[in-house]
């Protein structure tokens, strides 16, 4: 009997601990979560755009050749600086030589040809005519005078061929004289020889300077540079045209240079009817920064160095503003096809020790903040965080306050 009390007093104990953990648990359940605050504040919101690329001249031409030959001689070397005009490269030229000489004598075999043909239908002409008065006063037959035009519209179809073979070969000559003068390459403008690929002995291989295959240097103008990047389809649309910009290099660390977007493309380089089904294949514009200063502060940029661009896109002075982090994103609805149809903008005031949710209207959007247009007052203490703990939370829940946080 006593060993069944001992049992009988364990269980009850047991249980009264396991009753206490159970309570202590849901006391524990119902606490407040702890949250982070910040204050609605007035600031100046500068939001930008950055992107990589790399240092460019503002001007410089692609040299290519337009002829396809052996190269016999290279007259500049690379970082050389040049004159509009300066001979760059000598291609092989026999073959050009030869094939001018062709036309030339084809020329002249049509000029000859033509002469001979255009006394022949003189003679037929007047033959012709003659024949032509002889026939009106009864002097010859009707056989005899139309073998005479027959003879005289031979002459004058001989004639107009040969003409015609005149003009070819002139056409022909004129294109051989062409691709003979294209064999010497020269400077279209002043500047530095930058990229240089060609060797003395390659093959130089005719096509358009647009593909980097078919380009043997580059010429560039030093005197004006920029920096060149390609901004995502999602940022280009903040990006205008006299905007200001920062440019850092790396080769020149520490160095700041200033600058303005010169030009943003209107269109991508992606060709029509691409497929852009996920965001790896986004769209991305090209845009160009012209930099500021003189050729002197710019001397030690060089064409193709890495460059990193930020571009100032707007900027509101001593606006309301409050922390990016404090704000939720909530549908306003849905049409009939699922589409959303807008949502709204709330943050969390803490009012009282609990939650109370303002609808508010936001303007200029940087990284870290938003430009409050209405619906908040500044002074008032929203909840920033922790963001798993906000996304949440509801109106009117009971908050506290991380320790140390107002």
């Amino acid at each position: 009997m006593p060993r069944l009390r001992t049992w009988v007093f364990m269980g009850i104990g047991s249980l009264g601990v396991l009753s206490t953990l159970g309570w202590a648990a849901l006391r524990g359940g119902s606490a407040a979560p702890e949250f982070t605050t910040e204050p609605v504040k007035r600031q100046a919101l500068r939001d930008s755009v950055t992107a990589n690329g790399e240092v460019q001249a503002k001007t410089r031409v692609n040299v290519g050749v337009q002829v396809t030959a052996a190269i016999k001689e290279l007259h500049v070397a690379d970082g050389q600086w040049v004159k509009a005009g300066d001979l760059l490269v000598t291609l092989d030229q026999e073959r050009y030589r030869q094939a001018l000489n062709q036309a030339e004598m084809g020329l002249r075999m049509a000029r000859k040809d033509l002469e001979i043909a255009l006394a022949t239908f003189s003679k037929q002409d007047q033959t012709f005519l003659r024949q032509e008065r002889l026939n009106r006063a009864g002097l010859t037959s009707l056989e005899e005078f139309q073998q005479v035009k027959l003879a005289r519209d031979t002459a004058a179809t001989t004639l107009e061929r040969a003409r015609v073979a005149v003009q070819q070969s002139e056409a022909q000559a004129a294109i051989a004289q062409d691709d003979l003068s294209k064999t010497v390459i020269r400077a279209t403008m002043a500047g530095q020889v930058t990229g240089l690929k060609a060797e003395k002995g390659e093959t130089a291989i005719a096509g358009t300077t647009n593909l980097a295959g078919a380009v043997m240097m580059v010429i560039s103008d030093l005197s004006e540079m920029m920096a060149e990047i390609r901004v995502g389809e999602l940022d280009v649309v903040k990006v205008a045209v006299g905007q200001p910009a920062e440019v850092t290099v790396d080769a020149l660390p520490g160095k700041v240079f200033q600058g303005k977007v010169l030009t943003v493309a209107s269109s991508t380089d992606r060709p029509t009817g691409s497929s852009t089904s996920n965001s790896q294949e986004a769209q991305s514009y090209k845009v160009r920064i012209l930099l500021d200063g003189t050729p002197k502060e710019r001397a030690a940029l060089r064409p193709g160095m890495s460059a990193r661009v930020a571009v100032l896109t707007a900027e509101h002075k001593d606006v309301l503003s409050v922390s990016l982090a404090a704000i939720q994103d909530r549908e306003a609805g849905a049409g009939g096809l699922g589409l959303l149809t807008g949502s709204r903008s709330v943050v969390f005031v803490v009012k009282d020790g609990r939650a109370e949710e303002r609808n508010i209207s936001t303007g200029l959007t940087t990284r870290r903040a938003a430009e409050v247009l209405s619906g908040l007052r500044e002074g008032e203490v929203v909840i920033s965080g922790p963001a798993k703990q906000l996304a949440t939370l509801a109106a009117g829940a009971a908050v506290k306050l991380q320790k140390g946080k107002p």
